[in-house]
This record gives C-alpha cells, structure tokens and sequence, in this order.
C-alpha cells in the first residue's frame, strides 16, 4: 500500500456500539451547576425567572449542534439577538461559551459510540488553534463581522446540508486516507477562522469536507466535526473570558444547562432515527435562518 493510499485506522472498520443517554456524571453537573449559580449571583431567584426559558434555547441549540456537527450557534446567535435584544458580539460570547459545555458533552456521546478518529486530531486541532487565533485576537469578532457573516454562513451549511442528503450513500469508507493530512489541517484552520467571528463553522466544514472529498461515513464525520468544535469552543471560551472582555455568564449559565443535557441527544437518537430526514429539517432551518439574518444585516446594518 503507498503512502497516500494508507489510512487512519484500518479500512472497513465500525467500531460504533450503542451509546446510553444518562452518564454517571450528568446529575454531578446539575449538582454543580446548583451551587454555582446560587453562590454566583445575588438574585439568583429573580434572575432564574427572568431566563428560566434560555434553558430551553440551550437544549434545542445542543442538540441540532450534536446531531449535525454545525454548532449551537446557529440556534444560541439568532436567539440572543433577535429575542433578547443582545449586540452581535455578546450573542457570539454566549454562543461560545455554551458550546464549549454542550458540544464536549456531545463529543463525550460521540467517543463513547467509537465513531471517532482520533488520530486525525493531531492534524486538525493545529489548524483550529491558529484560524481561532486570527479571527478572535489579530482580526477581533465586531458587530459587522458576526452579522455580516452568520447570515451567508448559515445558508451555505444548509445548502451543503441538502446537497450531501442528496449524495448515494453506497461506497462508503470507514477511514480518513493518509493522504488527507495536509487538506484536513487546512480545512480546519478555514473552520476555526470562521468560528472564531460567527460561533459556527469548524464542526460542519470538517464533516461536510470528509463526505465530500473522501466518501466518509456520515456518522464518523459528524463525529469528529462534533469533537473539533468542542475543542474549538473551549478554546475561544477562554480567550473571550481572559482577553475579550469576559463573557455574560448571567445568560450562559441558562443556556449551558441546557446545552450539557440537549447535547446528548444529537449522538443517541441518530442511533434510531434516519439522520437524513433530520438533515433535511436542519438544512431548511439554517437556510430560513441564515436568510433572516441577511436581509436583516442588508436593510438595517448592525444595529
């Protein structure tokens, strides 16, 4: 076998097993997450009945973020800003910071159902790192950027969506080729400069490039998108909370429960649902989404 035609894990391998909702460590964080946010707050009654319903927000972003690989932020962004009258840039915090809980808590679902190739995460995490690094601390996340990107962003992962739903799902391959090093760190430096302006991006760009480009099993791109997004949520959580200002845990802290229970949802009910037709469900959502957001952006700006 040439060096171009190895692979990442044997070829043919499925390793998938079934995958139980409930984790031993899911009440833990609700535990945790209790005394935080009582001893975080002053008002935390007042403040649990003006955003009780965040909580909700965070299990529907998680959950399409976990099941498609494409972020909660396609859910988290819209919601902040056109529900809570929030600016673009503090959607964006909110939407980072409540991935970086939800979509580890979906790569933990993920990894548990052996679909990930983790030797893979050598060559995409550098590129995540760096397009993070660009589009959050060289070239800063503004309020023209966030609403002038989220809107075609989003459209664009719908239609790529639709297209890969189109696509025959026979010949597929169970292992990322050896000769996809160099095009996966590229690829997921383009994802994590997009994450780092618009909260989406790295998860849906890696998994729609492994179907494309190399006929990869859906479940096993998505879970690697799923995982690098994760990674990529953390990472952009600390700079915001460190070096961009901080980020309004009064809106998270909701919006993160959610997430961390929502996001569980996305790898165990692909077990039993054909994930074509939810695909289908998502891409319109991301195009109807994205098209709100852009005919917003045209006619009034970022205001």
């Amino acid at each position: 076998m040439s060096t171009t035609e190895q692979s990442f894990e044997p070829e043919g391998q499925t390793p998938s097993r079934p995958m139980l909702y409930w984790s031993w460590w899911l009440p833990l964080f609700g535990l945790a997450w209790l005394a935080f946010f009582f001893s975080a707050f002053p008002q935390p009654l007042t403040l649990f009945q003006q955003n009780w319903a965040l909580i909700f927000v965070g299990i529907a972003g998680a959950f399409i973020g976990n099941i498609t690989a494409v972020g909660g932020g396609l859910v988290f962004v819209p919601a902040m800003i056109f529900v809570y009258h929030l600016p673009p840039v503090v959607a964006l915090k909110i939407a980072i910071a409540t991935q970086s809980f939800g979509m580890t808590s979906g790569a933990i679902g993920w990894l548990r159902r052996g679909v990930v190739s983790l030797d893979a995460l050598k060559f995409t995490i550098p590129g995540l790192l760096i397009g993070s690094t660009i589009s959050s601390l060289v070239i800063h996340p503004n309020a023209l950027l966030v609403k002038g990107l989220f809107g075609p962003v989003s459209i664009l992962i719908g239609l790529i969506t639709l297209f890969l739903h189109q696509r025959h799902r026979h010949n597929e391959k169970h292992s990322i080729p050896d000769s996809a090093k160099i095009p996966l760190f590229i690829v997921s430096l383009i994802g994590g400069l997009i994450t780092g302006w618009v909260a989406i991006g790295e998860g849906e760009v890696i998994a729609a490039f492994l179907m494309l480009a190399y006929k990869i099993n859906s479940s096993r791109s998505i879970g690697l998108g799923v995982v690098l997004l994760s990674i990529n949520s953390i990472y952009l959580a600390i700079i915001h909370n460190f070096f961009l200002g901080g980020i309004p845990w009064n809106f998270a802290a909701f919006t993160i429960l959610g997430a961390v229970y929502g996001a569980r949802l996305g790898p165990y009910i692909s077990q039993w649902i054909n994930p074509q037709i939810l695909k289908i469900g998502f891409a319109a959502i991301a195009i109807i989404d994205g098209t709100i957001f852009l005919l917003q952006f045209l006619l009034m700006g970022t205001h």
